[in-house]
């Protein structure tokens, strides 16, 4: 029993030895399969934790989207960010449909590419994957905006008073391009350390501090439910760590 015991024990500390990383899958559009060495781990976004250090073989499908086999490098201690935007198959299949979600100023009407529309039940406007120009009638007047729709994905567009010439107003949630335990909350402060990255803002402040330097991005840290939404040129410069 001892000599069991012993034996249970070294493999332990065996065990504790072996260095591990995380690696963090992100897609555009999410949704996709994921595979890590030939096993199935879930769909995209997702962060597997607990993996030994050194290369991975990283498969990603998703229908209607070309396969992808990447080849990801995890580290000891860190998490590796793996963020693929999918390429859409050439199969002649018409593409599924995405949708758009407006925030910020109410809209008693919507146009998209000229033609009026109505929100589905959930409040969101079905769309055909692609750019278009999407027209709202607010108090304030009417706001222009060029959104871009991926099939299967929600487009979430911020809609604010132009105080300069029309510009895309595009914010997205923040734990779809970081993990969540990279992002604190302390009242109206948001702080992400993330990719080699810091980012310190305030709830309704359109002005960042991106490592140390002043940024505007023209939209505030912004909470919807329990979701922290944040300019999607951020995010992005997030998700793709320090150049």
């Amino acid at each position: 029993m001892l000599r069991r015991l012993a034996a249970v024990a070294a493999w332990a500390v065996f065990l504790a030895a072996v260095p591990t990383g995380s690696l963090y899958v992100t897609t555009l559009p999410s949704g996709a399969d994921v595979w890590v060495d030939g096993t199935y781990v879930g769909r995209s976004p997702l962060v597997l934790d607990a993996l030994a250090t050194g290369h991975h073989a990283v498969g990603i499908t998703k229908t209607g989207w070309d396969p992808l086999q990447l080849d990801v490098s995890v580290v000891a201690g860190q998490t590796t960010l793996s963020s693929t935007r999918l390429a859409q198959a050439q199969t002649g299949v018409r593409p599924a449909l995405g949708s758009i979600a407006l925030h910020g100023e109410e809209a008693d009407a919507t146009y998209l590419d000229g033609v009026p529309v109505s929100p589905a039940k959930d409040g969101t406007y079905v769309a055909s994957a692609g750019t278009h120009r999407l027209v709202a009638r607010t108090a304030h007047g009417r706001l222009t905006r060029s959104v871009t729709v991926w099939p299967q994905t929600r487009t979430d567009v911020l809609l604010q008073p132009d105080t300069e010439p029309p510009r895309p107003s595009v914010v997205a949630p923040a734990e779809d391009y970081v993990p969540r335990t990279a992002i604190r909350l302390d009242g109206t402060k948001v702080v992400i350390r993330y990719g080699g990255h810091e980012v310190v803002g305030r709830i309704g402040l359109t002005t960042y501090r991106l490592d140390g330097k002043s940024v505007d991005y023209g939209e505030a840290p912004t909470l919807i439910g329990n979701r922290l939404y944040l300019p999607l040129d951020l995010l992005t410069t997030l998700s793709q760590g320090a150049r």
